[in-house]
């Protein structure tokens, strides 16, 4: 899967943690990606891949990731509440935090969710 506006590859996010609460839906803690260096008037956007239910795909000034292997449960919490919330880390410090809200719809018809 390419980036339509730039032809490359969107990055892989495959080393992550997440925390979740009901009440604040899921927190993302990850490495920083290239992806979300958009500023912040660039809107952040997701929903889940119609290749595979378990991903989610992260879209940003025409930049893309791809969150790998989500957990259903957390994948529901995400589609219920609407939004995630990226921490990105260096050297165990957070550096950055992004607001990431859920494209209407945010499953396509062709992807399960089993």
């Amino acid at each position: 899967m390419l980036n339509q506006s730039s032809g490359t590859a969107p990055e892989m996010i495959e080393e992550y943690e997440v925390l979740f609460t009901e009440h604040t839906g899921i927190t993302v803690l990850m490495p920083k990606i290239a992806a979300l260096n958009c500023g912040l008037e660039i809107p952040v956007s997701f929903k889940i891949s119609p290749e595979n239910p378990r991903d989610i795909l992260i879209s940003a000034g025409g930049k893309k990731a791809i969150l790998k292997n989500l957990k259903k449960n957390y994948l529901d919490a995400a589609a219920s509440c609407g939004f995630i919330t990226f921490y990105e880390t260096k050297d165990n410090e957070i550096i950055r935090c992004t607001p990431c809200y859920a494209l209407a719809p945010i499953f396509d018809t062709a992807a399960s969710r089993s």
